[in-house]
């Protein structure tokens, strides 16, 4: 089995019924990055090892409480500690190899590729009173109808971050044709109370702001977060709904476009 410590952040296990290696895949990253993702899986040795805690592994395996994988992997952790390799904590040895072989595009062409998805356009907010907060998304995703989450990436440079992840919630305000100003106004205007100045805008549940008019506004308590690249993925279990009869815009092509019906061919 392979762990991999990907430059984006993300840390997965590959190859996990193959039970004849265990070394740990490394993407090309800064010592920083790469030193915090060491200490989430275990702790360097030196600096061609790893030490790792099974547990650390079951835990990131699909696989684990399948019999025959628990078989596989407890014979896999008794020839390693006949061999050496476990030592008095019970965390095993792994070797680092880097990875050398890997291709990705070019930012201009990831740019170019994501300007052809069409998206939706929401409005995420965050915060109450001085402290308020809200960025303009094209991301938010559906993620369960049960629990009801929905989901959404922010850059961690973002001016909203910091408050964001201090309120614990957000609300999630899908927006249409009538909101042009009130996209205009979170693009434009400093962070802040500034940004609620346009549109009609409502105290919801712990006080957060709700756009009364949106197509629909989704009041949430964040359930998960997960640092990926650049970006940071926040889940909200929604607590709240409301939703309004507006025709809604989508983002294609770094342009907002209105929608319309395709008639009969």
């Amino acid at each position: 089995m392979r762990l991999h410590l990907t430059n984006s952040g993300a840390i997965a296990l590959r190859d996990a019924k193959d039970f004849r290696r265990l070394d740990v895949l490394i993407d090309a990253q800064s010592e920083d990055q790469l030193n915090r993702s060491i200490a989430r899986i275990g702790r360097r040795e030196d600096e061609q090892h790893v030490r790792l805690a099974p547990a650390i592994l079951r835990f990131l395996s699909s696989h684990a409480g399948e019999p025959d994988w628990e078989a596989g992997f407890t014979k896999m952790i008794d020839y390693a500690t006949r061999a050496g390799w476990v030592d008095e904590r019970g965390e095993v040895r792994a070797h680092i190899t880097p990875n050398e072989a890997e291709e990705v595009v070019t930012l201009d062409e990831f740019k170019t590729a994501m300007r052809a998805l069409p998206a939706g356009i929401s409005v995420i907010t965050t915060g109450t009173g001085e402290a308020v907060a809200g960025i303009v998304v094209s991301s938010l995703t559906s993620i369960s109808a049960e629990p009801p989450l929905v989901g959404f990436f922010i850059n961690q440079n973002s001016s909203c971050y910091p408050t964001l992840l201090a309120s614990g919630r957000f609300v999630a305000n899908v927006i249409g044709e009538t909101h042009s100003d009130v996209m205009s106004a979170f693009l434009k205007r400093a962070q802040g109370p500034e940004r609620f100045t346009v549109g009609n805008w409502r105290e919801g549940l712990a006080s957060l702001p709700v756009l009364a008019d949106a197509l629909a506004s989704m009041e949430c308590d964040i359930v998960f977060t997960q640092s990926i690249g650049t970006h940071r993925m926040v889940v909200g279990k929604i607590r709240k709904t409301t939703c309004n009869a507006v025709n809604p815009v989508v983002h294609f092509n770094a342009v907002t476009h209105r929608l319309s019906e395709v008639g009969p061919e």
